[in-house]
């Protein structure tokens, strides 16, 4: 019995360990100022928690270098940056988990009437340039997009979002250039004090050889991005043609595939709960075959998208190995018990036997029908002995039984009959 009590102390440790690694909180770090992405994000992260059920905790960083080597350094857990990264020490190590809500190339004209009438080179050579650099990666991005469009421009200077305000614009003439998520507050309010979006070409020349096409040859990893007409506040006033960054969710190679799994599924799947929560997910795009991804794709996530659901054997084959396996031990220690168990009825019948043949023995000497009598008690005593046993689950009724009873019988018989003789 100490040995069961022991497999059950092995298997509550097993499955206790097992359930704090399930439930274990997981760190998301995100590439963003928190102000502009923090909506979006807590709606996410109560999505993942929802149907995870595991505590999300998110956190932010100025820099896609610190979280990759956080990443790398299994601090956290996944890191949301720009898909514009294009080197790591460990890139080999890291994998794309899906795409997430772009960053979107905005271009505002402040107090410039004839902006709309100028090309891109134009307007940012002629006026003043603000652009907002949130990371290296912006820095990189700017000097892509200005060399692919020849431009050098006028006057630039880098501000991050919260720092520029109505104090640096007033009534002055600017261009401001950000790649940006829609909830930037400073975008819309320079829209709310009269900036116009600037469109990079025409909406119609989509697909027909626009320069946003031109741009992605030299860039592959940004996107046509058209902002709708009116999408705030009735700005702007007809569609803008712009381009596109997706933010992406990475990870370790080695982090499980199964949650890897689980939480694309749910980011797929779960779009509309995520639209109740921040309607800023209406950019979420569930179709990313076309999407140039800096890190090729966890194994997870390949297996939703290829749709190979795991089994339930496959995804818990970590758990239940274990349970399998203390269930091999205590149907083994079960087995030994029942053995010694049985054994111990196997001696009970055995010394039954014994008495008894040792009866039949001291009846060769019987001589008259008052000894005969006295073996006949001593056999019903042992008959009595054996049915108690039997009664109290001592002894089975089994062949073993059966055999006793019909010894019993013979020797019985071989008695009244050598009395009878007498």
């Amino acid at each position: 019995m100490n040995k069961i009590f022991l497999f059950i102390a092995v298997l509550t440790l097993i499955i206790t360990q097992s359930c704090s690694k399930a439930n274990r909180e997981l760190v998301i770090l995100k590439v963003s100022e928190i102000g502009p992405a923090k909506i979006s994000d807590s709606s996410l992260a109560d999505v993942l928690e929802e149907v995870l059920n595991r505590k999300i905790r998110l956190e932010y960083t100025l820099s896609e270098d610190t979280a990759l080597k956080k990443l790398e350094n299994k601090e956290v857990d996944f890191a949301i940056i720009p898909n514009n990264t294009e080197g790591c020490k460990k890139a080999g190590n890291l994998r794309t988990v899906t795409p997430l809500l772009p960053r979107i190339l905005v271009i505002l004209a402040n107090n410039i009437p004839e902006a709309g009438n100028e090309s891109v080179k134009t307007l940012f050579e002629k006026n003043h340039v603000i652009f907002e650099e949130m990371s290296r990666l912006d820095s990189l991005f700017f000097e892509t997009f200005f060399d692919s469009y020849g431009i050098s421009p006028n006057k630039a200077d880098s501000y991050f979002a919260h720092q520029v305000s109505k104090a640096i614009w007033g009534d002055s003439s600017f261009v401001y250039v950000g790649l940006t998520h829609l909830h930037n507050k400073i975008m819309f309010t320079l829209v709310d004090h009269g900036a116009k979006f600037f469109s990079l070409d025409n909406v119609s020349n989509l697909g027909k050889g626009s320069s946003v096409e031109g741009l992605k040859l030299d860039f592959p990893k940004l996107t046509p991005f058209i902002l709708p007409k009116s999408f705030h506040n009735g700005k702007p006033e007809k569609a803008v043609l712009t381009i596109a960054i997706p933010d992406v969710m990475v990870t370790c190679a080695e982090t499980d595939k199964y949650l890897v799994y689980d939480i694309l599924k749910t980011i797929t799947e779960k779009k509309a709960e995520l639209l109740q929560k921040d309607n800023i997910y209406n950019l979420l795009d569930n179709d990313k075959k076309d999407i140039v991804l800096s890190f090729p794709l966890h194994q997870g996530a390949i297996d939703y998208i290829n749709r190979n659901k795991p089994s339930v054997w496959s995804r818990y084959a970590s758990l239940i190995w274990p349970f399998l396996s203390i269930l091999a031990i205590l149907a083994g220690a079960l087995a030994s018990a029942r053995r010694q168990i049985n054994q111990r009825k196997k001696v009970r019948i055995d010394l039954i036997y014994t008495d008894l043949l040792h009866i039949r023995k001291r009846a060769i000497e019987i001589n008259d029908e008052k000894s005969a009598n006295l073996l006949l008690k001593e056999m019903r005593d042992i008959r009595s002995k054996a049915f108690d046993a039997l009664m109290n689950n001592k002894l089975d009724a089994n062949e073993s039984f059966s055999i006793f009873l019909s010894l019993y019988s013979e020797v019985e018989h071989e008695i009244n009959k050598m009395a009878k003789k007498d």
